[in-house]
């Protein structure tokens, strides 16, 4: 994935040049969800005496996979901002949590 970054008006954008993958960056209180996005949250946290949320950013992103959206997230706070002082979550009403909740729960099998 070869990433390029464009920005404007506090909005930035993730795109990977070998596909049309679009990742949207924003500030969580500038931005409304819609019901069903694949989208995941991280905070930058800074250092006072002991770490202290700062801010919380949106991910968002149409058809896109769980890992691809946080290796974007990564991307973001390791280059970008040039910190790992962040903390990913995925919340439960996005459209990407099924899979976030396979990865650490592994699948359920119910006996009959």
């Amino acid at each position: 994935m070869a990433d390029q970054v464009l920005t404007a008006d506090n909005r930035t954008v993730i795109a990977d040049t070998d596909s049309d993958l679009r990742i949207s960056v924003n500030d969580r209180k500038e931005v409304k969800i819609a019901e069903g996005t694949a989208y995941c949250l991280a905070t930058l946290y800074r250092i006072k005496g002991g770490f202290i949320s700062d801010k919380v950013y949106v991910f968002q992103a149409v058809e896109v996979d769980l890992v691809t959206l946080k290796n974007a997230v990564d991307f973001f706070f390791t280059t970008l901002l040039e910190t790992e002082l962040y903390v990913k979550q995925v919340p439960q009403d996005p459209a990407l949590f099924p899979q976030e909740a396979a990865r650490i729960y592994g699948t359920v099998i119910l006996a009959a």
